[in-house]
């Protein structure tokens, strides 16, 4: 499942990319303030994934404490 999280990743790199390249290739746009919304939205996904890896193993280990009492 960590290749499913990965591609998720990527995918939302590129749509970020694609949908905001009017931004980061105007000119007239500070190169600072493009970096720094560069690295806003990388951290932004870094923290959606890490909490999608967190719900998971919650789940996970939910289901194995339930499938313990079943037995």
């Amino acid at each position: 499942m960590q290749i499913g999280i990965i591609i998720i990743g990527i995918v939302i790199l590129a749509l970020m990319g694609f949908g905001m390249h009017d931004f980061f290739a105007n000119p007239d746009v500070h190169l600072g303030l493009r970096i720094g919304v560069g690295i806003i939205g990388g951290g932004v996904l870094w923290l959606v994934i890490r909490a999608i890896k967190t719900r998971r193993a919650q789940t996970r280990t939910k289901t194995e404490k339930t499938e313990e009492v079943k037995e």
